[in-house]
């Protein structure tokens, strides 16, 4: 690596992401790069088919520019706030929202204390706090950055592809497979499968509609809650549910009725017929704007959970759905991907040695060059695929 004025660096911390691609077969994979601290960096890559193969690197930070988002991300709680609803029979008042506020006013605090999960609003003029039920949420100006910091993080100088002189290798290897209709009714035919989290989980949930001819959506409820989908004829139910807060968005997201994923994982019930239960749990998007220590504490909790419905059910499933890329134009000291990279290992490291499959949804969205927060149907299907491997040797 060399640095603005093209001289080596001798030092790392350059976020860097590589890939193995073959255009005309439509097949990639993603490399593991190692930082030598001194400037240095290799990428090694697994050879999964026959063909012949390029290798692209993108630099999507430099280390200046994580420095930057490490230096933010530990302390900084507003970088995102959210304007809390208040509604009482005909009456509704609002008041700001976040996981960490000022007591100089009073506070309406959302707490449980036996996992240490918080977030408060400033109490609103007349209506009590339980009387909470939307919230929406907001942007604040980051004081924090000066005028360099801005432009190290600009949308134009992040994910650069690293110019390279490799040529194309050939390589003799294995061939791939296509989950079909059949092979996913087989895994999935008498179980119940929990799709927990936010809006990437909930895309398996639409794809499995469009895939599985049988598979109805239900109305029930609040549908930015929770979605139902049943195949009465194969015994098949899929329910997609929202986590809770932190959850960002213009859009109205509702407090009344959602629950964290601890909370759903102890709500499923099992027994009378209901073992054959199957839960992909998929969040961390959403925790990006906050310091490290929230999504931790979630996880850990997420842990726990897991661990009861397994003394509960030791026949269930569980698969954790990592985070995919996203956006390179996305506001990076908000929603970075470095903050999902950081995030995964934290995953990584919270269920290692559980019976839990993991579904590496950043592997398969850098090696297909996708960056989009809702990646495309190839990669849902990809993801889908993944996650049943765990649970069905199908054929």
């Amino acid at each position: 690596m060399r640095n603005y004025a093209g001289h080596p660096k001798a030092y790392g911390g350059d976020f860097i992401v590589a890939r193995i691609h073959s255009p005309k077969l439509q097949a990639a994979a993603s490399g593991d790069v190692a930082d030598f601290l001194n400037g240095s960096y290799r990428a090694r890559f697994h050879l999964f088919w026959p063909g012949e193969v390029q290798v692209s690197v993108r630099l999507i930070h430099s280390s200046e520019a994580v420095k930057i988002l490490q230096r933010d991300r530990m302390k900084d709680y507003s970088k995102v706030m959210h304007i809390g609803t208040f509604i009482n029979g005909s009456k509704t008042e609002t008041s700001q929202c976040g996981l960490r506020l000022s007591s100089d006013r009073a506070l309406c605090e959302y707490r449980k204390k036996e996992d240490g999960e918080y977030y408060a609003c400033y109490r609103p003029q007349t209506l009590p706090c339980d009387s909470l039920t939307t919230m929406k949420s907001s942007w604040p100006t980051d004081p924090h950055l000066t005028k360099e910091d801005t432009q190290l993080l600009a949308w134009e100088n992040t994910g650069k592809e690293i110019k390279n002189g490799f040529n194309p290798v050939t390589v003799v290897g294995c061939t791939g497979h296509i989950l079909s209709e059949v092979a996913i009714i087989s895994c999935l035919m008498g179980k119940t499968l929990y799709l927990l989290g936010d809006s990437t989980v909930r895309q398996w949930m639409e794809h499995l509609e469009r895939k599985l001819k049988g598979l109805r959506f239900i109305k029930q409820g609040n549908p930015y809650l929770s979605l139902l989908a049943v195949d009465t004829q194969n015994n098949i139910t899929v329910r997609w549910i929202k986590h809770s807060h932190p959850w960002i968005s213009v859009h109205t997201a509702y407090t009344t009725g959602s629950d964290t994923i601890p909370e759903i994982l102890d709500s499923i019930a099992v027994g009378g017929g209901q073992e054959d239960v199957i839960v992909v749990i998929g969040i961390g998007q959403h925790f990006r704007p906050y310091p490290p220590e929230v999504f931790i504490r979630r996880l850990q909790n997420v842990r726990r959970a897991i661990l009861r419905l397994y003394a509960r059910s030791p026949q269930a499933h569980v698969v954790i759905k990592l985070e995919n890329n996203r956006e390179l134009d996305s506001t990076m000291m908000i929603y970075s991907d470095w903050y999902g990279y950081m995030q995964n290992l934290a995953q990584r490291k919270v269920f290692e040695g559980m019976k839990v499959g993991l579904v590496d949804a950043w592997d398969m969205t850098v090696a297909a060059n996708s960056f989009a927060i809702h990646p495309n149907e190839v990669i849902v299907s990809n993801e889908l695929a993944v996650a049943l491997s765990f649970i069905s040797h199908y054929t």
